[in-house]
């Protein structure tokens, strides 16, 4: 950015300097922007000084000795409790009161924010004065909280008070009384008005109005010191210097070093128990709450058992037990509860899960084998600890030496860089291009993992159990000494386990130490534990601090040598930061100490302390959000597959020590992974993946490329790595540690300009597009029955019973069940059927009855067993192959009748040939007309299950199939014609006569059979019906039937020319409605490569017969689903050869179906293909600013990304510095200077991978928790 770009705009800054009185004086609005009455100022100066003045005339009373100090206390904190009370309720009242049709007058002419009082206690200054609370149980609340701080803080500041700590010293006494009651009214003000603008915003918003109550306890925790001092001298001292303290907190609150309480609470939570009970920072807040309870209970049961043996067997067992994954086993408890509490859950299968769970729990995961073998080494060493010779705890001392730096040394040898990311490591491999030369180079680095894995998760820890039972052996007999050491040992026994490189860190220094000072007083009065306590918290604040001190120099080094960061005030701030040194030193060290985040003001090197917060950095669960969009998808499928690896890389080293609260940063092609690792215990890590924007802006660009470079000078080195090559951007906050090889998809564009727009690639579209649909046509029908059958047979109710209590009402006359019975009977006894479903034949029929005319169907049952060569319609087909249930409200059949058709004559003969069955079967159906009776049995019933009572009404009188049908018309059953937006010229409704019995498994669901298109128009088309192609699939599909295999049934199907007519017909229909109808006039070839586009994104040139196929989703869906098919068949022969035979279709065909998705990149489809891991999915897009058409091939296949490690230190403060510019500057300008790409820090892919809404990471997961045995 130039110098002279401002780092707030006009406007926000003008805002900023409206809320920062309200920040300062804790809420009274001075400061307006527009001229107000005088009134509005004294009526906030009142309210904010009014404590004050009661105070100061009980403070009289008291110091003359009119009044009692408790007398006066007890009476000034009711009063000031009266005073929010009555004041909240005076706002509520006078709010309430105001009349609906009082019209308030308003200013055309003022500013948005700009209100026009009209008197001193008008409606609008009492509402600008006093704003009412969210909550009315707050006003309460807040009384009752402003009472006793008032009380107490009176005597707090009491004159008597401080004379007594400052041996009377008038000058401090009046210094720290005044400025003490000016705190002390900033503190009440949020109490009785609201809170202030706070920069130590955690929270975007403050829903359940906590803030006002921060400062207010803070007052608390400084007169809870006052109090203690009076009754323990131990706390004299620091209460002397919390009163100077006291005076400074104004100060403090501005500049937002104090955290808000609901950050405040998990911080200090957090600490203790990472610090004090050698725990892990938690995924969440509830987690941390329950492992800080079970460790709490741990300590104070070691505190309290006098025995010193059974205190180190408890202290080492629960130390094993707490470090590891006891979230993820608390969930699986949950789950294990919840089938539990399930009546309908199988037993047999629960009780199965439940053994397997605890056995893999307890021997495979080897908790329950390691916890015993664990209490059993610490009960022994230190039953026997004084008979065992104290060299063998030096002997063990050194070897924990030699595995800190041999584990040290097998994780580096692991990693690109060595000595803290300086020097290429020359043993990893040179280049990751050549996969098969860095899977072989990899693969030797693993046995060194293996090595180190064995040292770090078994014999360290073993080894460091047994120096400890030695060393910690005793327990201090005072109370207050007492406390640490049991701090110390229930960390130190815990701490081996969670943290094993840190633990060896530790015990090495305190090892040393002994050694080094044998005969030093403070060494020997201090007992191990304890000092374990102090080396592990000194240690943990030094890596803190160097972190920081890295973040400051980086900065204000950058600041000054990247020209793109300079700023007016760049070198006024270098210098100042050199002059007061020995400030920022302590500002830095003071961070480190609280373990808070190192706050860069606009990213300028000038720093402050950001308030204490959690380690993740934000209050929302973690995954609970992102700004999703189509590319999140890419990410979700990519988190999955990253679990191995990282799992397998964490385990090695190869990453370094992923503490809780590391960065690691991924990258590959054009997307960017960031992980956040949020615990880390005993042979587990739990982390968090997020995804980055796809589509990058220039910022991102800017820093993207700087991303690439880092990694490829790590990894890229063709010609060998010479012995001193070190890293050309040491300052730079991501250090390059390893690459691994994942599942992911690459991303592929290319331009169709010359295929799309081709005469002869678009009428090879129009061709395929045939053979598409009869390839989809044929294999949706074959799965979609067998699916039905499939879910009838594994029904536990089976569909009989569901039909007769659907017919229960309708009684058929005894004939009929007569004729129903024998011939089922026939039809079992023959076995002719092709389905065969474990179930009575009986059951079967009266499945099928419901989706089916059973008239013709009774004839000819009773047929088939005398003519072995009898013509078989669909009607007696498998009926159970309908779906059942379907209501289709407010819709009837079409026509129950076929129509004739005429125009045979103009087809070729050898089409005339295989479609004259269809004529024959079809003629002389007429139509039924008529209208139903509401409220009729039969509107309860479906379209398929009303096809009952048609034409026949129950099957009589019977009716001879090799007759042409009469028109009969039932008054009562009889339906009317439907009111669509196309008429059915061509209908197929009516029974089909297929000559073979296999032909019903393929027969056309009745609600295709109603084609809107005109019989002569169908029969110029028809010649273009590849029969070759239609014969070809029918050997393909699974069709075994009882007693003949698939091959014998599509032999006897290829013969049947009446199914293949009616194939014929839908085929072509659909091929008229999509290329034929809709661009009368005109051809697919004129209308180019627009009318394909359209066509391949669902969108079908309008005629009369597309309701015909919008209105039915299933086959608009595979009408679409062959387009694409025919479009990417299209383009393959176009790039890699013509298909000259139909085993090469099919060879296309079958990828198509299996290994690729065809569609949209906006489909729902395509995001799940991601998701299921499809090996390659392809998509037509069209750029109407190039006017190009191109096309996008996702292929799944190893990857290689390459890993870094982020500056914890440096990410934490950018995060800490979002928060105060968005929240409290409200600076959320796009253009903001503290978004610009900053190469060295990654500013802007930092921010972007904050937490929503402050962030917009595009995909978020929820806690991943990787086993590392």
């Amino acid at each position: 950015m130039g110098s002279g770009v401002p780092l707030l705009n006009e406007y926000k800054e003008e805002f900023f300097w409206k809320r920062f009185p309200q920040t300062l004086l804790g809420g009274p609005k001075f400061k307006l922007g527009y001229d107000a009455p005088v009134y509005v100022y004294l009526n906030q100066l009142v309210i904010f000084l009014l404590p004050w003045v009661v105070g100061g005339i009980f403070t009289l009373l008291i110091e003359l000795g009119v009044m009692d100090f408790s007398v006066g206390c007890y009476v000034y904190g009711p009063l000031m409790a009266l005073f929010v009370m009555l004041t909240q309720a005076i706002s509520l009242f006078v709010q309430k009161k105001r009349s609906a049709n009082v019209i308030n007058p308003q200013n055309v002419l003022a500013e948005d924010d700009e209100i026009d009082f009209m008197s001193c206690c008008g409606v609008e200054t009492i509402e600008f004065v006093v704003p009412v609370k969210k909550f009315k149980i707050n006003i309460i609340l807040h009384a009752l909280v402003s009472g006793p701080m008032c009380a107490l803080g009176l005597w707090y500041l009491l004159p008597a008070t401080l004379n007594a700590l400052y041996n009377s010293n008038i000058g401090a006494t009046v210094i720290l009384y005044i400025l003490g009651w000016l705190t002390l009214c900033i503190a009440q003000y949020p109490l009785t008005v609201g809170a202030p603008p706070e920069p130590a915003s955690f929270r975007t918003l403050d829903t359940y109005e906590i803030l006002p109550l921060m400062r207010p306890f803070y007052v608390f925790v400084f007169v809870a010191f006052d109090l203690l001092a009076r009754h323990f001298t131990e706390f004299v001292t620091a209460n002397v210097y919390l009163h100077i303290l006291f005076i400074f907190l104004p100060l403090l609150w501005t500049l937002g070093v104090l955290p808000p309480l609901d950050a405040l609470f998990p911080w200090m939570f957090e600490r203790i128990l990472v610090d004090l009970l050698g725990g892990s920072p938690m995924a969440s807040d509830l987690r941390l709450i329950l492992m800080l309870l079970a460790s709490v209970s741990v300590y104070l049961a070691a505190y309290f058992i006098s025995n010193n043996l059974v205190t180190v067997t408890v202290l080492a067992t629960a130390g094993y037990l707490l470090s590891t994954d006891l979230g993820s086993l608390g969930s699986r408890l949950l789950e294990m509860c919840r089938k539990d509490n399930n009546p309908k859950t199988d037993f047999s299968i629960l009780n199965k899960k439940k053994s397997n769970f605890f056995i893999v729990w307890s021997f495979k995961e080897l908790h329950l084998i390691v916890t015993i073998l664990v209490g059993g080494i610490a009960a022994v060493i230190n039953y026997f600890s004084t008979q065992i010779s104290t060299d063998v705890s030096t002997i063990l001392g050194y070897v924990i030496i030699g595995l800190l730096v041999i584990q040290n040394m097998l994780g580096d040898i692991q990693s690109v860089y060595v000595f803290f990311g300086f020097w290429r490591n020359k043993l990893y491999p040179s280049s990751i291009q050549r996969s098969t030369i860095f899977q072989r180079g990899k693969g030797r680095l693993r046995i060194v993992g293996n090595i180190r894995r064995i040292l770090l998760d078994w014999v360290s820890p073993t080894v460091m159990l047994v120096y400890l039972s030695l060393r910690i052996t005793t327990f201090p007999a005072t109370s207050a000494t007492l406390a640490w050491t049991v701090f110390g040992a229930t960390r130190a026994f815990r701490w081996i386990w969670q943290s094993t490189p840190q633990a060896l860190l530790e015990i090495s220094i305190v090892h040393i130490l002994s050694i080094a000072f044998p005969s030093d007083a403070l060494l020997q009065s201090t007992d191990v534990a304890t000092q374990l306590l102090l080396v592990s918290l000194c240690r943990d604040r030094f890596a803190q601090f160097c972190n920081k001190i890295y973040f400051y120099i980086t900065v204000l080094f950058t600041s000054w040598n990247d020209k793109k960061q300079r700023h007016k005030t760049t070198a006024p701030t270098i210098l100042l930061s050199i002059l007061f040194f020995p400030v920022v030193i302590c500002v830095i060290t003071a961070a480190s100490v609280l373990s808070a985040p190192l706050l860069p003001i606009f990213t300028l090197p000038i720093f402050l302390i950001g308030f204490p917060r959690p380690l993740r950095s934000w209050p929302a669960a973690v995954g609970a959000s992102a700004n999703t969009n189509p590319d999140t998808v890419y990410y979700q499928q990519l988190a999955v597959q990253l679990a191995e690896p990282l799992r397998t890389a964490f385990a090695s080293g190869s990453l370094g020590d992923p503490v809780p609260g590391s960065h690691y940063l991924l990258r590959y092609q054009d997307r960017t992974v960031w992980i956040l690792v949020l615990e880390r215990g005993c042979r587990y890590v739990t982390i968090s993946v997020k995804g980055l924007e796809l589509q990058e802006t220039s910022c991102h660009t800017v820093e993207a490329a700087r991303i690439d470079d880092v990694f490829e000078t790590a990894f890229e080195h063709e010609n060998g790595v010479p012995c001193c090559t070190f890293n050309k951007y040491p300052l730079t906050v991501l250090t390059p540690y390893d690459a691994t090889v994942v599942k992911a998809y690459s991303d592929a564009r290319n331009v169709l300009t010359g295929i799309i727009d081709s005469p002869e690639s678009l009428a090879l579209v129009a061709s395929s597009f045939i053979k598409a649909l009869v390839w989809v046509m044929l294999h949706h029908n074959v799965k979609s029955k067998k699916d039905k059958l499939h879910n009838i047979g594994n029904s536990p109710v089976r569909p009989a019973s569901v039909r007769s209590k659907k017919m229960s009402s309708i009684r058929a006359p005894s004939g009929v069940k007569k004729r129903n019975q024998t011939a089922s009977a026939k039809k079992a006894s023959e076995h002719v059927t092709e389905v065969h479903i474990n179930q009575s034949w009986e059951s079967f029929r009266s499945d099928s009855i419901l989706s089916r005319k059973q008239s013709r169907a009774k004839s000819l049952h009773s047929s088939i067993a005398s003519i072995p060569d009898s013509i078989w319609s669909d009607d007696n087909e498998s009926l159970a192959l309908e779906p059942m249930g379907r209501n289709k409200q407010n819709k009837v059949n079409l026509v129950t009748g076929v129509t004739n058709r005429q125009n045979w004559s103009s087809k070729s003969k050898e089409d005339s040939a295989y479609f004259s069955p269809l004529k024959e079967t079809v003629h002389h159906k007429s139509v039924n007309q008529g209208f139903s009776i509401p409220g009729s049995v039969l509107d309860n019933y479906s379209d398929d299950e009303k096809g009952i009572f048609d034409d026949d009404l129950f099957g009589l009188p019977a009716v001879d199939i090799n007759k042409p049908a009469t028109s009969q018309q039932h008054p009562v059953f009889s339906k009317a014609q439907p009111k669509h937006g196309f008429k059915p010229v061509t209908n197929l409704a009516g029974s089909m006569q297929f000559s073979s019995p296999y032909s019903s498994t393929l027969s056309l669901p009745l609600k295709w059979r109603e084609i809107p298109v005109e019989q002569s128009k169908l029969d110029t088309l028809l010649s273009k019906f590849p029969k070759d192609w239609y014969q070809h699939v029918l050997t393909l599909l699974d069709l075994d039937a009882v007693g003949k295999s698939s091959a014998e049934v599509a032999s006897e199907l290829m013969t049947d020319e009446v199914l293949m007519g009616i194939y014929a017909q839908l085929v072509m229909a659909c091929y008229a409605v999509v290329n034929v109808l809709g661009i009368i006039g005109s051809d697919v070839v004129s209308m180019g490569p627009s009318h394909v586009y359209k066509v391949y994104t669902g969108d079908i040139p309008w005629s009369p017969a597309l309701d015909w196929l919008t209105d039915d989703k299933e086959l608009h869906q595979l009408v679409i689903k062959a387009y694409r098919y025919a479009f990417k068949l299209m383009l393959d022969q176009v790039l890699l050869g013509e298909a000259s035979s139909n085993e090469e279709l099919q060879e296309y065909f079958e990828e198509y179906e299996n290994d690729l998705y065809i569609g949209c990149e906006n489909d729902a489809g395509w995001g799940q293909a991601i998701r299921d891991g499809k090996p390659s999915l392809f998509s037509l897009m069209h750029d109407p600013i190039k006017g190009t058409y191109n096309s996008r091939v996702l292929t799944l296949q190893d990857t290689t990304l390459q890993i870094g490690k982020l500056n914890s230190e440096v990410v934490r403060g950018q995060w800490a510095n979002l928060s105060l510019e968005l929240l409290y500057f409200t600076n959320d300008d796009e253009e903001r200077y503290s978004i610009q790409a900053h190469p060295t820090i990654l500013r802007n892919m930092t921010v972007q991978a904050a937490d929503p809404p402050l962030g917009y990471p595009i995909y978020s997961s929820p806690p991943m928790s990787l086993p590392t045995l």
